[in-house]
């Protein structure tokens, strides 16, 4: 028995190499994908093809000098089609390109007239002419019927299945293992759904890179990453008219500490005149927090109880630069709670509206939390409490599902020293690990 092996592309580059070495009787032992290069994993996978032919199977014999003739224009004719480009085919493909061409009538008339000279015939046999087609015919059939038998043991829709690589197959009953890129972000906490997204992106960049080390792939994917986001640095400019902010979300996440971080960076910058409002009369000392702020800023500070008192407060404040609206907690599982805040926060009184998350809270919840508050409408997140986190893959999990801009980031309870006000490319490359880009402010 002969034994090869063979490396090619792809699968169906593969099949005819192997038909075109031993013949169409080849068996198929094995296949395998390797990846050679100097990206290791990331290399590009090469189908290996080990086959092999019975000893006896007989070598063609040599062509006489008429089938010379004929072999040398089928050999140019075969070139030419080879230069073109060819698509990649399917197995189904495949088999069908392999099928006999109709063959031309071998019958003369008066535009296809025999060649002049005599031609030989011994005992009825055809001339020479004729032996190659009818050998040539005998070849092709011999071809199809064993492709034919071949075809019929096989699942037709597994013929008409696109080719996955056999490294990212898996048994029945357990779940296909991850590309190398998928697999890398979601050990940065990125969902895989994410992750796959991500690594599509990268995938044209990484195969193309010629020298490829772990920094590199860093900065690959933090740029992939910081395309998928959006963010609004809500105090980079003094507002040309007056801005009204409300902070909104469920209990707990920082939103009045949050809030007298906004209003302190904003005084640091521009220098501008500030007006507080609370609305949050639920918590105990709620109120007593803010006017400590507000105190400690000299900033005027308004407390409402009813829809009407907000309208009032806000007329109240006309002349200054920037609102901050503090409001209670209210639990995402409420729906009463929430739509209550929805009378105080109209559309028609120009508020925008942050909602607040707390990066330590389970994704589901989280996506529950968005949900219930989607009523208000929403403007902007702000992601708080990013420094009790290992990872922040949620924070792009979010952003992917969501799309709604990122205006701030909160990384401790100092005032005002712990808020961002990130970019894209800062928020990438949080998510994988490099603190040290990001600064305060």
């Amino acid at each position: 028995m002969q034994v090869k092996v063979f490396e090619a592309k792809d699968m169906a580059t593969g099949l005819k190499m192997v038909k075109e070495a031993l013949g169409p009787d080849a068996l198929i032992l094995s296949t395998r994908t390797i990846r050679n290069g100097s990206f290791g994993v990331l290399g590009k996978p090469t189908m290996e093809i080990t086959a092999a032919v019975d000893n006896n199977w007989r070598e063609p014999e040599p062509e006489s000098q008429a089938s010379r003739t004929t072999g040398y224009a089928r050999a140019v004719r075969s070139r030419e089609r080879k230069a073109a480009p060819q698509p990649e085919l399917t197995y189904e493909e495949l088999w069908r390109r392999e099928e006999p061409e109709p063959q031309p009538s071998l019958s003369y008339g008066p535009k296809n007239m025999p060649p002049a000279g005599p031609q030989v015939s011994v005992a009825g046999n055809p001339p020479p002419a004729d032996q190659d087609v009818q050998s040539e015919l005998a070849e092709l059939r011999s071809l199809v019927k064993g492709l034919a038998n071949r075809v019929s043991g096989l699942d037709a829709p597994a013929l008409r299945s696109p080719y996955v690589e056999p490294e990212f197959t898996a048994p029945a009953g357990q779940a296909a293992p991850m590309d190398p890129v998928t697999g890398l972000l979601t050990g940065y906490g990125i969902n895989q759904e994410t992750a796959q997204v991500v690594a599509r992106f990268t995938r044209e960049t990484i195969d193309n890179a010629r020298q490829l080390d772990g920094a590199g792939l860093t900065a690959i994917l933090r740029t992939a990453i910081a395309r998928l986001f959006s963010t609004v640095r809500v105090l980079d400019n003094r507002p040309s008219g007056q801005r009204r902010i409300a902070l909104v979300g469920p209990t707990g996440v920082g939103k009045t500490t949050t809030l007298a971080k906004i209003a302190a960076h904003y005084l640091s910058r521009h220098g501008g005149r500030i007006g507080l409002i609370t609305i949050d009369t639920y918590r105990i000392a709620a109120v007593e927090q803010l006017k400590v702020y507000g105190e400690i800023m000299r900033l005027p500070l308004e407390v409402v109880i009813t829809p009407q008192e907000l309208e009032a407060a806000l007329d109240k404040f006309r002349d200054v630069d920037l609102v901050l609206i503090d409001t209670a907690g209210r639990s995402p599982k409420n729906g009463l709670e929430i739509q209550e805040l929805s009378a105080f926060l109209r559309p028609e009184l120009g508020i925008e509206n942050h909602l607040l998350l707390s990066a330590t809270t389970r994704e589901r919840e989280l996506e529950e939390t968005i949900r219930r508050f989607s009523v208000l409408p929403i403007s902007n997140f702000i992601f708080s409490k990013i420094d009790e986190c290992d990872q922040l893959g949620v924070l792009l999990n979010i952003h992917y599902k969501n799309d709604t801009p990122i205006s701030f980031l909160t990384n401790g309870q100092r005032v005002p020293e712990d808020l961002l006000m990130p970019a894209p490319a800062d928020v990438a490359a949080l998510i994988l690990n490099d603190h040290g880009s990001l600064k305060h402010g």
